[in-house]
């Protein structure tokens, strides 16, 4: 179950990130942030069950990706969880800015513009791109 679970949510958080791009193409702004945020939540929640093989619920991504950080260094993984918060603290302001997406694009009384949209979109795939290089280091995928 363990290896199947992380392949379903890896596989969501990727075909969610290219649904955010396809949504942005087509003008689908709000959208398209919606589903950058949960490519980038599904991606940490992959690597966070990998690595520990409990599900975390939290919709939080700087508490996930913190939560990750920890988790990395408990398990052995200085390296890569100081790489990790690097990372989150360099990146805070867009970090908060993708989480808000979560509930903003749904509920929220503004639209996010087409450049709003592309900087999320962009935050959400550097974000997936530090994670999968991480998730490299650590299981040699």
């Amino acid at each position: 179950m363990s290896g199947e679970y992380a392949a379903l949510l890896r596989k969501r958080a990727l075909s969610m990130l290219r649904l955010a791009e396809r949504l942005l193409a087509e003008g689908e702004y709000d959208l398209s942030v919606l589903n950058a945020e949960y490519a980038a939540q599904l991606y940490v929640k992959q690597l966070l069950y990998r690595l520990s093989g409990e599900e975390y619920r939290g919709h939080s991504l700087r508490a996930l990706m913190g939560a990750l950080a920890s988790l990395l260094e408990e398990k052995g993984f200085g390296q890569e969880s100081r790489e990790l918060v690097e990372f989150i603290r360099g990146q805070r302001r867009l970090l908060a800015e993708l989480e808000e997406g979560h509930v903003r694009a749904v509920y929220g009384v503004y639209e996010y513009s087409k450049r709003q949209a592309e900087t999320l979109l962009e935050a959400a795939k550097r974000v997936i791109e530090v994670l999968a290089s991480i998730e490299e280091k650590v299981f040699g995928r």
